[in-house]
């Protein structure tokens, strides 16, 4: 008992002296009724600006999300007054030099039901009556600030009862926090089960078809794994996953990375492939593009295609690099992004559409991840190329890496070490930057790219084609709407109407795979089969591997492909990341 009290006496120490170095506070405390959880009220305490003039910032727009601001109820600033901006997101406060600021508020979740599996990740305030799960894009006001100040945050009055969990309290395990940190958090809290292993936390609530523990052993290798690629210690780490409910047969899974945490969603039918890819790639932005440099201020989405491109690239690379995916799982994502590739609506669309429609335009929100994906495989071949087979794009990355951690206080673009990295290891990519990404130019691979495995093969098909508007359909409870009379699943046999059942064969994307729905056609069940062939003819690839590898072969395929092909001396990762930064700005 004298142990626990002395623990407990400890960390409230800890907590004491992380406020009282803080010059940004924050508090938080659960609003409860007779029903349950109504809102969460936010305290915030700070110093105002040596001129008198402190601008107070609203939670706005963030992740598609906007006028996140009508989240938040009963807004007071004290200690100075507030003047009218002219913008719903911004305060101006006067006040004395240095005046001590209070401002308090109450977030409440400002529209209907749970979250739902409809295609985008619900990053706005969740507030239920036995849950809460919030981003602190979305819920904590700022003071405007051209620094990063030292930070603090405290919970309190939580119910009985309730868990929480949030990477917050990693200011109370040794990790001190800044403001950064404050807006970058995840926050869960009610019928949670939180887990913990090591340095590693769990947050889990409602079914799935997994237990928690086995959750939990699922992430351990590839947190494991990342750590061992980017040569960083394991610190403390949180993972929160929410269920999506929604159509029988229908699977959404997303997520969206913190800095020493991950927000995931799913529904429950998620496969254990599509499963580990998500959470490798969710965990791998706490590198990319957080520790590689900067992204723009304004217009961030201009760098997507290597924030989440090559986040997509090093995902594959990883899981197979540690065996948590076989050359199979590798080989089908790879194929499946070339199909997804090729038949995109705006797949040669400039980077101009990708800033100006990410977040309006499915399409277009899928093309920097598919873009920068395969431009690192091009690069990736390139350095192979020019280095005879010792380079390849880990040494680039790594020096970025290394560059960065030389110079913490760097605001160099990651899109401008990047280039400059190349250029030093032997590789010119100012022409691809301009025709490939700046004007959307086709990123094709070359035929060796993933030489000696097997060979990128191009060739033209039709355009996958349906026939019906499939993201309607689906949102019309899977009730066919849309279908066009000179479509071939028109010809089959489908019609307006019709509730499809289950897709029971096919390959979306994929025109050369048959399509096969089980639908009901009034009161009765039909299977309706046809090749899903439009008019229109794309250039596609698509690697074949070689026919016939033993085993050998096959372990040297899988080292090539997961970056492992090339032994290297001891040291070489650290000596040739020393040699890239020595130009560092």
């Amino acid at each position: 008992m004298r142990l626990i009290f002395t623990f407990v006496l400890l960390y409230v120490a800890q907590v004491a002296a992380a406020h009282a170095e803080a010059s940004v506070q924050y508090a938080l405390t659960p609003v409860m009724s007779s029903k349950g959880l109504v809102g969460l009220n936010v305290e915030l305490r700070f110093d105002g600006e040596d001129d008198g003039d402190t601008v107070v910032l609203l939670p706005n727009e963030w992740g598609g999300k906007t006028k996140l601001y009508e989240g938040i109820r009963d807004l007071k600033i004290a200690g100075g007054d507030v003047v009218p901006s002219g913008d719903p997101a911004r305060r101006i406060v006067r006040h004395r030099p240095r005046a001590k600021l209070f401002v308090s508020y109450r977030v409440v979740q400002n529209w209907p039901g749970e979250a739902r599996a409809d295609g985008a990740n619900e990053y706005r305030p969740i507030v239920q009556p036995g849950y809460f799960h919030v981003l602190g894009n979305a819920v904590f006001i700022t003071p405007e600030r051209d620094d990063d100040p030292p930070a603090s945050f405290e919970l309190r009055s939580l119910p009985a009862g309730w868990s929480f969990a949030s990477d917050l309290e990693h200011g109370a395990m040794g990790r001190p926090l800044v403001l950064r940190d404050i807006v970058e958090s995840v926050l869960v809290g009610g019928d949670f089960r939180v887990l913990k292993r090591g340095n590693i936390r769990v947050a889990l609530r409602g079914k799935w078809p997994f237990s928690d523990e086995a959750f939990a052993d699922r992430l351990q290798p590839i947190i494991d794994s990342h750590h061992r690629f980017w040569g960083d210690p394991l610190k403390a780490f949180l993972v929160t996953a929410l269920p999506l409910t929604g159509e029988a047969g229908s699977t959404s899974l997303g997520g969206t990375g913190r800095d020493d945490a991950f927000a995931f969603f799913a529904t429950a039918d998620a496969e254990d492939a599509l499963l580990n890819r998500l959470l490798a790639h969710e965990h791998l932005h706490t590198w990319i593009p957080r520790r590689l440099g900067a992204m723009p201020e304004h217009d961030e989405a201009a760098d997507y295609w290597l924030s989440e491109g090559f986040t997509d690239f090093y995902t594959a690379r990883l899981l197979l690099r540690d065996g948590l995916w076989g050359l199979k799982e590798f080989t089908a994502e790879l194929n499946e992004a070339l199909r997804t590739y090729a038949a995109s609506p705006v797949r040669t669309a400039p980077n101009v559409k990708i800033i100006k429609d990410f977040w309006t335009d499915p399409d277009t929100q899928q093309l920097p991840y598919l873009r920068g994906q395969l431009l690192a495989m091009r690069w990736d071949h390139m350095l192979r190329q020019a280095g005879d087979g010792v380079r390849d794009l880990d040494d680039v990355v790594l020096a970025m890496k290394a560059q960065m951690k030389a110079s913490p206080d760097s605001k160099a673009l990651t899109t401008e070490l990047f280039a400059a990295q190349m250029q030093k290891a032997g590789v010119d990519v100012t022409s691809d930057l301009a025709t490939l990404v700046r004007d959307g130019g086709a990123a094709l691979l070359a035929e060796a790219t993933f030489a000696p495995c097997g060979e990128v093969e191009t060739f033209d098909v039709a355009e996958f084609d349906r026939g019906f508007d499939a993201d309607n359909t689906a949102q019309n409870g899977n009730v066919i709407v849309g279908l066009r009379q000179d479509s071939p699943g028109y010809r089959a046999g489908l019609r307006n109407g019709m509730k499809i059942v289950k897709r029971e064969a096919g390959k979306p994307g994929d025109s050369r795979v048959a399509l096969t729905y089980r639908v009901l056609d009034g009161a009765s069940e039909r299977l309706i089969t046809y090749l899903p062939e439009g008019r229109r003819r794309l250039t596609m690839q698509e690697l074949v591997l070689e026919t016939g590898m033993d085993a050998e072969a096959r372990k040297t395929c899988v080292a090539r492909l997961s970056g492992m092909a090339e032994q290297k001396e001891p040291g070489f990762w650290s000596g040739f990341g020393r040699l890239f930064s020595s130009g560092s700005r």
